[in-house]
């Protein structure tokens, strides 16, 4: 692994999450919240936190509210503290833009997890904006893989 970039793809595609289907016609629409099932199979003793990268496209936000990205939260349970968020960070439409998660190492034990993308709740319906989920990397410290 390269030590200029220490992250490796676990998942890449296109996904179009927002309220407003058949806006990106290359990425499949998965509506305003996707779970990912990650099963991490190794974590190095040194790693604290562990550490993805999402990579998303076209993100625009309201009034600087973000779109949530949770960990091992279970649907019909509070929402948990965020590991990260999919905020608009580059004002060049259509340019990939990076996303940090970091998650405590006790929280991510070898074994079956989730990994959950929520569009921004607190945002009014019709105008939640819509962005593309492009790549889920993992940094080379750590062992995962998409599925269980």
């Amino acid at each position: 692994m390269s030590s200029s970039y220490p992250y490796y793809i676990v998942w890449t595609g296109a996904l179009h999450l927002g309220d407003t289907p058949g806006v990106f016609m290359d990425a499949q629409y998965a509506g305003l919240l996707v779970q990912i099932p990650i099963t991490v199979t190794f974590v190095s003793e040194r790693t604290d936190p562990i550490v993805f990268v999402v990579t998303t496209t076209e993100v625009e936000i309201f009034d600087n509210k973000k779109h949530p990205i949770y960990w091992d939260w279970t649907p019909g349970t509070p929402l948990p503290t965020p590991v990260g968020y999919i905020d608009d960070q580059d004002l060049i439409t259509g340019q990939p833009e990076k996303h940090l998660l970091s998650i405590p190492q006790n929280s991510a034990a070898i074994g079956k997890h989730w990994i959950t993308i929520q569009v921004n709740p607190e945002t009014a319906a019709g105008l939640r904006d819509d962005f593309v989920l492009r790549r889920l990397e993992a940094h080379e410290s750590i062992g995962a893989k998409i599925g269980w």
